[in-house]
């Protein structure tokens, strides 16, 4: 008998506990909760006016720039003064490249030159025939 009693006695406790849980809110939970990822907000894409410049007394060869995103741009033969406007597209605050180089093909100077929103961020000259001029600039 006293078995059944044991048996009676958890029985009872079971259906209690079981009433209590599905009688009352439950409490939250924190086991299984999971915020929802924080997404930033996507950045502001901003537009660049770029000019690139090379002024000399020969023609420019070999002329190489940064046009939009990475993208190179090539001209084989240019008479000087030569010059590309571009725009530039990347998101508000992140870094941007810009590059200009070219080979003087003749006796005296050869200037290369990058504009950037008005404002010049490179310029650089090269005297010697067939030398080669860089400018390079990264604005962020």
């Amino acid at each position: 008998m006293a078995g059944f009693a044991v048996v009676v006695a958890v029985g009872l406790i079971t259906v209690l506990v079981a009433g209590q849980r599905s009688a009352g809110p439950s409490a939250p939970s924190t086991l299984g909760d999971s915020a929802a990822p924080v997404v930033p907000a996507p950045a502001r894409t901003v537009a660049h006016t770029v000019l690139y410049e090379l002024e000399g007394a020969t023609a420019a060869l070999n002329i190489t720039y940064v046009a939009d995103g990475s993208a190179i741009a090539q001209v084989a033969q240019a008479p000087t003064p030569w010059s590309a406007a571009v725009q530039r597209h990347g998101a508000e605050g992140e870094e941007q490249y810009y590059s200009l180089s070219a080979q003087n093909s003749g006796p005296g100077k050869l200037t290369c030159r990058i504009v950037v929103d008005g404002a010049t961020v490179s310029e650089r000259a090269v005297a010697e025939s067939q030398g080669v001029v860089r400018c390079a600039k990264s604005v962020g």
